[in-house]
């Protein structure tokens, strides 16, 4: 095991002591993470938690980096859509088809209070931006007659209640995208069932906003539109549409709270028909999304060229913050006081950086970073 320790950030008004380069199966290139940032003498325990997919049906491995002692906790794992809740990582197992939660020390066990029910074909979740708060939703009955059972309560399993219950439906579910800064409304999405396994980033159809205290819902301005991208954050919703001329996708910027409408003109790019991924930075200034050119997606002769658009929200611009590249990867986080962007793959293990000052893709882990837990 090699273990290097970084230098030390500085990060807002605190000192952040980060381990680095903690070798798994590889070594590992850790950087200043802001939800890491903690005093020297701070008691909070955390862990860096990193994947790699199993292959040929071979279990995933989850690691729990302890980023004080550099110490590893590996975990093999037959999971799939790993969430970090709390001090652990949520997931469901593909081979149970049960909600389970794994912590740090390595103990695994059932989801205390989210678990499919004998007609549940489905099972979805989404947390507050907080992480205070969880939605999940249970979808059940036959493809041509769909059911969506939606529930909200605290991540410590209190306040639970029921906020939806939609269907019948042909071939559509309903499924939790965010919440609102207040926890007052559920943002959700009305999309066609298993349509999103043929899709190489998210796409929504028909947003809504479910008031938890009266269940009551209505479509988001100018809902349902097209099978497009789009992105929550700070009260604001990002939704990606094809530009009348077809040349690139327009972001239209809705003020949820004030219901404003602003439109941020395309940027010319031709042949770049898949856009999604939106990352909105945590003060609301920027945000980025993927632009794709996708031939074969799925095939083993797949190619993609992709293209991270850069929005300036005060500005109401949006200008390509990279050349194209060929890594089929997606924005996951904002980093380093909102100044860089980590990356991942779907399709492949791995953690990649872009800093906004040159624009360039520099990987820095094997592994595929999915957060910290505490």
């Amino acid at each position: 095991m090699i273990i290097e320790r970084a230098n030390i950030i500085h990060m807002g008004h605190r000192r952040s002591f980060i381990m680095a380069s903690v070798l798994i199966t590889m070594l590992f290139l850790l950087w200043g993470v802001p939800l890491v940032a903690q005093d020297a003498s701070s008691t909070a325990h955390v862990w860096e938690v990193f994947l790699r997919r199993g292959v040929a049906g071979a279990p995933d491995n989850l690691t729990f980096v302890d980023v004080i002692t550099g110490d590893q906790t590996p975990i093999p794992i037959t999971g799939e859509r790993y969430t970090l809740v709390g001090n652990a990582v949520m997931y469901i197992d593909r081979v149970a088809n049960r909600v389970m939660m794994v912590y740090p020390d390595g103990k695994i066990g059932e989801h205390p209070f989210i678990q499919p029910g004998t007609e549940t074909r489905r099972v979805d979740w989404q947390l507050s931006a907080d992480g205070k708060k969880i939605a999940w939703t249970l979808t059940e009955g036959s493809p041509t007659a769909l059911t969506t059972l939606t529930n909200v309560a605290n991540v410590d399993g209190t306040d639970v209640h029921e906020v939806l219950a939609d269907g019948p439906r042909n071939a559509i579910r309903a499924l939790p995208v965010a919440f609102s800064p207040d926890y007052t409304i559920l943002y959700m999405d009305f999309q066609p069932d298993g349509f999103a396994d043929f899709t190489p980033m998210p796409q929504y159809a028909g947003l809504i906003g479910v008031d938890i205290a009266t269940g009551k819902w209505d479509y988001l301005p100018d809902e349902p539109s097209c099978f497009c991208g789009a992105g929550f954050g700070n009260g604001v919703l990002l939704r990606l549409r094809v530009s009348q001329d077809l040349s690139g996708f327009d972001v239209h910027v809705y003020n949820l709270a004030g219901k404003i409408e602003q439109t941020i003109p395309a940027k010319p790019l031709r042949g770049y028909t898949q856009s999604g991924d939106v990352v909105i930075s945590p003060d609301g200034q920027r945000a980025v999304y993927a632009l794709a050119q996708v031939q074969n997606f799925g095939r083993a002769d797949q190619s993609v060229r992709t293209v991270f658009m850069l929005i300036d929200m005060q500005l109401k611009t949006q200008i390509a913050l990279t050349e194209p590249i060929t890594t089929f990867v997606e924005p996951h986080s904002w980093t380093e006081d909102n100044s860089a962007l980590l990356l991942t793959s779907r399709q492949q293990d791995g953690t990649w950086k872009i800093n906004l000052s040159d624009g360039k893709l520099a990987r820095v882990a094997d592994a595929t970073y999915l957060g910290t837990v505490r």
